[in-house]
């Protein structure tokens, strides 16, 4: 893979961000999106493996990895949370105080336990992955030009804080800020879509010779002399000044 199409698989990740911001933005009002901007963030990680296969970073791997991980970790941490909410609505329902209900109220505890303990640790792994992929771009600034490179730096930093943020969404507030930071972040890192696949051509300036005169070289400067008389001959006139012979 050249570089060339590294700078490529970067601006199909910006572009691919650029979606996700506007399904992010969407899904106010349309859960849906929400979904599908999950689609694009994955497509954006299959980006970052086909840039990884060439430039072998460590950081860039971290992120994939954890974002990943993140992302099974919440789900199940959902899933397990949805069932321990059925069962505790079961128990009150049901079966009260009831030997049955006691041991399914218990199961339920558990399972919310689990659950929110899942999601959360799907929230640490997140937070990291965005924290390697910052550190990627500090690291590998001399890719970017420089004022993108703060601005994609920026961006990481965004969605990490959007993250911390929306671990906390169940006090509103924190939630609506860190939803904000995360639309903010996405923006940013879309901005990898204006990367130029081909690097500037230098100026060229053409060389300018400084006009350097021929030397005369001293065989080229020749003294005659009249063959007759041996006299120097000026160089003017066709007769020796002396003798008056003519001069071939």
């Amino acid at each position: 893979m050249s570089n060339i199409e590294v700078k490529k698989n970067f601006q199909d990740f910006g572009r691919n961000f650029q979606i996700v911001a506007i399904l992010t933005i969407i899904s106010i009002t349309t859960g849906i999106t929400g979904f599908i901007a999950l689609i694009f963030i994955f497509i954006s990680l299959g980006n970052i493996k086909k840039i990884n296969l060439q430039l072998n970073n460590v950081s860039l791997e971290e992120f994939r990895s954890k974002y990943i991980r993140g992302f099974i970790s919440g789900l199940v941490g959902f899933i397990i949370l949805v069932t321990g909410g059925v069962n505790l609505v079961f128990y009150f329902f049901f079966m009260p105080f009831s030997i049955h209900g006691w041991v399914t109220l218990s199961l339920a505890i558990i399972l919310l336990t689990a659950g929110l303990i899942f999601i959360f640790v799907g929230f640490a792994s997140e937070i990291k992955a965005w924290k390697n992929l910052k550190v990627f771009f500090e690291n590998n600034s001399n890719l970017f030009p420089s004022n993108l490179s703060s601005e994609l730096i920026d961006g990481c930093d965004k969605l990490r804080k959007g993250t911390i943020l929306s671990a906390f969404g169940f006090l509103v507030i924190p939630g609506i800020i860190g939803f904000i930071f995360q639309i903010i972040g996405f923006f940013k890192l879309a901005k990898l879509n204006t990367l130029s696949t081909f690097d500037a051509p230098k100026e060229s300036r053409p060389v300018e010779h400084a006009y350097v005169p021929k030397a005369v070289s001293d065989f080229e400067i020749s003294i005659n002399f009249c063959p007759n008389c041996g006299a120097r001959l000026s160089g003017i006139g066709k007769f020796c000044a002396l003798c008056g012979s003519e001069i071939n």
